[in-house]
């Protein structure tokens, strides 16, 4: 017979939507249990981007794609505190447009920007949002000089991001991820934390689910637990809530409307250094196209340099020797095409479908001409795509 355990709310996935939900819950009184299907780590248990980080924190090491074509490969966090514990932790407002649609699309005037601004203010504060305080990094610089050459409005993102000064006078930093902000807090209000718990099924009476099937880790294979409920919150991702919810019966429109932002990448190359993967992800992007386009900086470690490079692994290799001299940037784009997420036939994993549509496809080209006419404004030798 499985172990039963009982609770008043039981929460699924431990990232910023689960994380928050379950420490106000719990500050509220309630009996809260919040449940998460990979392990817990210390934010800093592993290097940023590293292989190692990928197999601790990301479902199968990060190593997951969409059917389409082309395919889009994507990530999805498996760790408590989901992908607030390995992403760059950049700080996006939605935008008013956006919010004014919902609430004109849904009724809802609490939708809106003017009512959400408190709460948004209030995410900011309790989570820590900042500029870095010694500047954007070089590659940044460079990105913000061509869009300023060619007349593009720009901005830094800010971050989810607390930094300290050292002694040395430069600057160090420390994620804000859930596991150092809102877990604690649900932690210190009495909330229930499990870790490697994958919940298979909710168990469903009159369209509320009452009762959870789930599997526990323990010492390398899966032992059975019911988790009893009163009310359940599923805060496992764009990809995983739909899943789980399709497995428990709820089938009707759900899973049928993922959207992805297809992105593409390119190396560039300077006269001179502005690659410093100590300072994490760059900060500028060019907001002249938003919403509908996004051009930026990415990470620029050597690694990621090499899968962004054209020619042969020696010309390659002869490439990355001048790495310091080098930098990663992206096009993304706000996505047309409408995905499906079903469950593999015969295998417990997500299937997942995403149409890249020719409307995308003719943005992502644009984006690309308008990257590499900033990037050579902007003083670059060479652009490889």
């Amino acid at each position: 017979m499985s172990q039963v355990i009982d609770t008043d709310v039981l929460v699924i996935g431990s990232g910023p939507g689960g994380a928050t939900t379950a420490a106000l819950l719990a500050e509220a009184g309630l009996d809260v249990l919040l449940v998460e299907e990979g392990g817990s780590f210390h934010v800093d248990s592993s290097q940023d981007h590293s292989l190692e980080q990928m197999d601790e924190k990301w479902r199968s090491g990060g190593l997951t794609a969409a059917l389409g074509k082309p395919k889009i490969t994507y990530i999805e966090g498996r760790c408590v505190g989901g992908a607030s514990e390995t992403n760059a932790g950049l700080y996006h407002p939605p935008f008013p447009e956006v919010l004014a649609s919902w609430a004109d699309e849904f009724g809802i005037e609490e939708m809106g920007g003017d009512a959400l601004a408190p709460w948004l203010a209030e995410v900011e504060q309790d989570i820590g949002v900042s500029r870095r305080p010694d500047g954007p990094g070089p590659a940044s610089q460079v990105l913000a000089a061509g869009a300023d050459a060619m007349g593009w409005r720009h901005t830094e993102i800010e971050r989810f991001w607390r930094y300290e000064e050292r002694e040395d006078g430069t600057w160090g930093g420390q994620r804000r991820s859930m596991t150092e902000t809102m877990i604690p807090r649900a932690l210190a209000a009495g909330c229930r934390v499990m870790s490697e718990t994958r919940v298979d099924r909710l168990d469903l009476q009159d369209q509320v689910g009452r009762c959870a099937r789930a599997f526990v880790k323990q010492d390398g294979r899966e032992v059975p637990v019911q988790i009893r409920f009163s009310t359940v919150w599923v805060c496992a991702g764009a990809v995983q809530t739909p899943r789980l919810l399709r497995k428990s019966g709820l089938v009707h429109r759900i899973g049928d409307t993922l959207t992805m932002n297809p992105m593409i990448r390119l190396a560039a190359r300077f006269a001179g250094p502005v690659n410093v993967p100590a300072l994490g992800v760059p900060v500028v992007q060019i907001e002249e196209f938003k919403p509908a386009m996004t051009l930026g900086c990415s990470y620029s470690a050597v690694p990621h340099l090499a899968m962004w490079l054209d020619g042969s692994a020696a010309q390659r290799a002869a490439m990355l020797e001048d790495w310091e001299r080098m930098a990663v940037f992206y096009v993304k784009v706000s996505g047309k095409g409408r995905g499906s997420v079903r469950t593999w036939p015969f295998f417990d994993e997500a299937l997942v479908r995403q149409p890249v549509t020719e409307a995308d496809l003719s943005l992502l080209g644009e984006g690309l001409c308008c990257l590499s006419q900033a990037l050579f404004s902007a003083g670059a030798e060479v652009v490889h795509n």
